[in-house]
């Protein structure tokens, strides 16, 4: 009997569909009154929407991932291709010549007294694919396109990975602005990302550009203290205070300099003097 319920929960979207598409082949007025009907139940169960676009998702990953072995196997890209054309759908995205757009309802923000796990994929598309198929929809999951992705593959990558993650999920551009601060974000934007990083290190015209341009196009500003001794002197001399504060230690400072540690200090006096979100890796 268990059994049985957990498939009727499984096929709950299904099931819905059919009901709706019956109602509108029996009369119009009748499908008119079937979509409210659901509109009004997902508003009173938001839960319930996302885990059927949850499992829907997984269904899309699950077979992005068959793909990406059948890719290996055979070392051609056209699969990959297929894939991204099949699951455009997804996201309802629109390729134009020369600009991606991709329109997804509403626009993500991260929440301050929220707590959130960020997964990083900095190797190839293919791998990317692998991960994502295994990563649950949650609004507290972040997927970051890294730096070396974002560097192979442009960010024709951003775009990739949202196509390719679960529906709603929350897109890092980790692009590191060092400069022209106006441009990448615009960049990182229209590629679908929902948050930018720009490097502590940069000028302080640098910061205070990209952190306006974040708010212009609606995505969260992160700035990466990496090598930065003092990032509170940094917060200090901006206009406006960036979204999220990032405090990690690189790979390669990471691998040669083990004994160094993350400044676990700096946290309590970033947040004991701004209203921010600190991350920690």
């Amino acid at each position: 009997m268990q059994i049985q319920k957990k498939q009727f929960k499984d096929k709950l979207l299904d099931w819905i569909i059919f009901f709706v598409l019956g109602a509108f082949l029996i009369n119009p007025f009748l499908g008119l009154i079937a979509i409210f009907g659901l509109i009004f139940y997902f508003f009173k169960n938001k839960n319930a929407l996302d885990l059927q676009l949850s499992k829907y998702s997984k269904s899309i990953n699950a077979f992005s991932n068959n793909l990406a072995r059948i890719e290996s196997i055979h070392n051609s890209t056209s699969v990959r291709k297929i894939f991204l054309q099949n699951n455009q759908l997804k996201t309802l995205s629109l390729e134009f010549p020369k600009k991606n757009l991709i329109f997804k309802a509403p626009q993500l923000r991260l929440e301050k007294r929220k707590r959130y796990l960020q997964v990083a994929l900095n190797n190839t598309i293919n791998e990317a694919i692998q991960i994502i198929s295994q990563i649950p929809y949650s609004k507290r999951i972040l997927i970051e396109v890294g730096t070396p992705m974002i560097k192979e593959y442009g960010i024709k990558a951003i775009s990739e990975i949202k196509q390719m993650a679960p529906l709603g999920s929350y897109i890092v551009a980790d692009n590191k602005c060092a400069d022209l601060g106006s441009r990448e974000v615009e960049m990182m934007a229209n590629a679908g990302a929902n948050a930018s990083t720009c490097l502590g290190v940069a000028p302080i015209e640098t910061i205070d550009t990209f952190i306006e341009e974040c708010e212009k196009y609606k995505i969260d500003s992160m700035i990466d203290m990496m090598n930065v001794e003092d990032p509170l002197s940094v917060l200090k001399k901006l206009k406006k205070l960036p979204r999220v504060v990032i405090l990690h230690r690189g790979v390669d400072e990471s691998e040669f300099s083990k004994e160094k540690q993350i400044p676990y200090y700096q946290i309590k006096q970033i947040k004991g003097n701004y209203n921010l979100l600190v991350s920690v890796a």
